[in-house]
């Protein structure tokens, strides 16, 4: 790439009033006083591989697999309020506390079925001894052997009871510790994430798998994107995505193209795309509008800078330089645009070498003298 120096852009202007112009074969013809006004640079046309970049709209959410709701499994009153909407809550942390006549019962009888086993295995291991030194007869030993064996199943069952109503292991080998703790228990966050919803209140009374709370995880967010169906060939899954918003516009946020419907959108013809973003600062939040610029495949093709091209009504074109002093305006037709160059598929061969930089003085010049 060369450049041409100049004067000023005021000389420039000024000098054009008095400029001779001839065309020679549809080329623009600069007098060396005009050169010596104008800045340009050029770039020569060249085969290079490139992704085309597409640019298309979107809306964020919530991914979908970090969505959660928050419910007993048994019905109970409402005796404490933890936490109010639109806070971040961590895994484990208390959202409410819950009395349940329903839990209670089961645990009353779980600590009972405790109590029967307990007894009946003293007295089978009792016994058991007692048969053993011959001192009692075996029908005693099966009878006190098929009661412990009874009261482990149905210790089995009511510990399989309190497991459905939500109790964990450790919570229930708590209860075995402390028997008068019960009828209460605790609806626990099941993650890290941000309260969307506080459906309950102090001295509500919840039916089992009633709706108490939603929260989501907005580490990784979703953008709902439209893409074009002509620009369907130029995206795969897995294609990276660079993410725009309104509320950082000097920030970019990564992602990948991580889904494509079925199907098109007749009205739009657009095909809705879901890109995967990383959200670990917590700055996107679900409801914002974003940009996307999906990376497309890599292909080659001859390029200019996306600066050689100028429009002239609908068409596009470029200035070749075909002389020391001579601009061939050159109608062209494009591929797609990719970082800052732009892909000839007409008009011009390669090795040819077009204006690159202050096309915007030659059109002016072009246009003065009628260029069309």
């Amino acid at each position: 790439m060369k450049r041409l120096f100049v004067k000023s852009l005021f000389a420039a202007l000024s000098a054009l009033s008095l400029a001779t112009l001839s065309l020679t074969a549809n080329a623009l013809q600069l007098t060396p006083q005009q050169m010596a006004n104008v800045t340009l640079s050029t770039a020569t046309v060249a085969t290079r591989e490139a992704a085309a970049t597409i640019t298309v709209n979107g809306t964020l959410r919530a991914d979908q697999r970090r969505l959660f709701r928050v419910s007993p499994v048994v019905d109970g009153l409402v005796t404490e309020l933890n936490v109010v909407v639109q806070t971040t809550v961590r895994k484990g942390q208390v959202l409410a506390r819950l009395h349940s006549t329903t839990l209670g019962q089961a645990q009353t009888d779980y600590l009972e079925a405790l109590a029967r086993y307990d007894v009946a295995r003293a007295d089978y291991r009792r016994i058991k001894g007692l048969s053993d030194d011959g001192v009692v007869a075996k029908s005693r030993l099966i009878a006190a052997e098929s009661q412990y064996k009874m009261a482990d199943a149905v210790l089995d069952q009511r510990h399989r009871e309190l497991s459905l109503a939500g109790m964990n292991r450790a919570q229930i080998k708590r209860l075995a510790k402390h028997p008068d703790d019960i009828a209460g228990y605790a609806l626990l966050s099941p993650a890290d994430g941000m309260l969307l919803e506080v459906a309950v209140e102090s001295g509500q009374m919840l039916a089992a798998g009633e709706l108490a709370f939603r929260l989501a995880d907005l580490s990784v967010v979703w953008a709902d994107v439209q893409i074009p169906v002509a620009r369907i060939g130029d995206v795969a899954l897995g294609s990276h995505a660079a993410i725009r918003v309104a509320a950082y516009p000097q920030q970019r946020f990564g992602g990948r193209l991580e889904a494509l419907s079925g199907e098109v959108e007749v009205s739009s013809q657009t095909l809705a795309g879901r890109v995967v973003i990383d959200n670990q600062q917590g700055l996107l939040r679900p409801g914002m509008y974003v940009q996307a610029e999906l990376q497309g495949a890599a292909h080659a093709g001859l390029m200019v800078p996306a600066s050689a091209l100028f429009r002239r009504g609908n068409d596009n074109y470029v200035f070749i330089v075909s002389g020391p002093r001579s601009f061939s305006p050159t109608k062209v037709s494009t591929g797609q645009p990719t970082g800052g160059w732009i892909e000839l598929k007409s008009g011009v061969s390669a090795g040819a070498v077009v204006v690159s930089g202050g096309v915007a003085e030659l059109k002016s010049h072009w246009q003065y003298q009628g260029g069309e």
